[in-house]
């Protein structure tokens, strides 16, 4: 089990982890995912920037869980292709609607290679989790 500040720490020693620091805060971040730490609190977030839109949402209990089980880098990876799995479904769902409402060849096209850009990178961090 690992605390935060412990996750703070891996994501500082990794090399795939880019630091991204501003006034009062220290911060990392690594396939969608950030970690905060406040300097005069020693506070520590995680948030997850492919929820929520505009706005980054913090994790979830749960994935918090998976974060103290498993440490920053293999958690990483582990919800990166949760999310990976995620968009992919959505773009099925749209693709077969653009074949059903007739689209232009075009979207089609887009949309086929935005799944494609996914599975890329999907299986690129699979075969870094196994």
């Amino acid at each position: 089990m690992y605390t935060l500040l412990e996750l703070f720490y891996q994501a500082q020693d990794d090399y795939h982890s880019k630091p991204l620091h501003d006034k009062g805060t220290m911060s990392y971040i690594c396939h969608g995912f950030k970690i905060i730490k406040e300097v005069k609190s020693e506070a520590v977030l995680i948030m997850d920037m492919k929820k929520g839109g505009d706005f980054y949402q913090e994790v979830s209990q749960d994935e918090y869980d998976v974060f103290f089980k498993l440490g920053w880098k293999k958690t990483i990876y582990v919800l990166y292709l949760s999310n990976c799995r995620t968009k992919l479904s959505k773009l099925e769902t749209r693709i077969q609607n653009a074949l059903v409402n007739n689209d232009s060849v075009k979207t089609i096209r887009k949309l086929k290679a935005s799944r494609e850009q996914i599975l890329r990178n999907f299986n690129k961090v699979k075969i870094k989790l196994n």
